[in-house]
């Protein structure tokens, strides 16, 4: 029997996010204002953070998560992965709407 797909998750800025609309999701590397695109396009220049980012049909790109360390981020793009395909995790959370944070914690309370 095929399941649903969880359909709503919560922004980093609290906004609430239809999944079926998503587009793709991707981690992009933010950098400073002040870097110059020469420095970012060699290589030479560093994030200053990464984001997980859901990119809707509207044009609209919405945070998810954020974080300074970019192996973070995509720990948190695998658990957003997983979420989406597990129902042993969806059944643990029914009628709760998450964000990327709560997944991040679950994950952690699950190791301990």
């Amino acid at each position: 029997m095929m399941r649903p797909m969880a359909n709503w998750l919560l922004s980093a800025d609290g906004q609430l996010i239809n999944l079926d609309l998503v587009e793709h999701l991707d981690v992009l590397d933010v950098f400073a204002e002040d870097v110059d695109a020469a420095s970012v396009e060699s290589g030479e220049a560093e994030p200053a953070y990464s984001e997980l980012v859901a990119f809707m049909p509207s044009g609209n790109e919405l945070v998810l998560f954020d974080d300074e360390d970019a192996d973070v981020v995509m720990h948190a793009f695998d658990l957003l992965k997983h979420y989406l395909v597990s129902p042993r995790f969806e059944a643990v959370h029914i009628g709760k709407v998450l964000s990327v944070q709560d997944l991040i914690d679950a994950a952690g309370a699950q190791k301990n």
